[in-house]
């Protein structure tokens, strides 16, 4: 027969409030870094509207809209990739 070993209750409950806060940290910074990058794109769209003609406001509006689509399919292809070093 193989021999039970108890867990200290303190420190299970410790490790479980550690793991419960690793990831309620991970949430929060998900969270903010996509808030963030909403605002930084509203932004850039508002300071390119800004500079328009009544007229052609959507089409610049569509164009930011491809532009940031663009950028992130661009960013999330890059994350795998290593970064480059100089030639040898």
């Amino acid at each position: 027969m193989t021999q039970f070993t108890a867990v200290d209750p303190v420190l299970a409950a410790l490790l479980m409030a550690v793991a419960v806060a690793a990831g309620l940290l991970r949430a929060w910074i998900t969270h903010r870094t996509a808030v963030r990058t909403e605002e930084e794109h509203t932004q850039r769209t508002r300071i390119a509207v800004e500079g328009s003609a009544p007229a052609h406001r959507a089409a610049v509006v569509r164009a930011c809209a491809d532009l940031e689509a663009a950028s992130r399919a661009r960013s999330k292809s890059m994350r795998g990739l290593a970064p480059r070093r100089g030639c040898n």
